[in-house]
């Protein structure tokens, strides 16, 4: 598992399967690491990580609009000041700054549990 350093994890998912979100697949290794923990905040390295519970993903990506601004892609956090973290529809984790526009993407790769060093290392550089 990746450097979770001062993260902490929520109670683990208890509600009704959640497998997508706005037509956007959620990646095996997500849901599962969701049905553990559902998510959290707390300091992974070089940045603070918010980890948005499952219930809570649609309402957040509508509210934000994700589905017409970022079509294909899902919002699952955020560093809490102006950084979202999600998933396309190819199962890859990125980084969008708050105004998400496309051409600002970063992707992380497909592995979530190497996410929490892929961000650290994004804020490195």
């Amino acid at each position: 598992m990746g450097n979770w350093n001062e993260f902490e994890f929520n109670e683990p998912y208890e509600g009704e399967e959640i497998s997508e979100i706005n037509g956007v697949s959620l990646p095996q290794d997500y849901l599962d690491f969701m049905m553990e923990h559902n998510g959290g905040e707390g300091d992974i390295g070089e940045t603070w990580f918010v980890l948005y519970p499952l219930e809570e993903l649609e309402d957040i990506n509508n509210d934000y609009e994700v589905p017409h601004v970022l079509p294909g892609r899902v919002i699952i956090g955020s560093n809490g000041g102006g950084e979202f973290y999600g998933i396309d529809e190819g199962g890859n984790y990125f980084n969008v700054p708050e105004m998400m526009d496309e051409e600002d993407i970063t992707l992380f790769g497909k592995d979530f549990d190497a996410l929490p060093d892929r961000i650290n290392d994004f804020w490195r550089e």
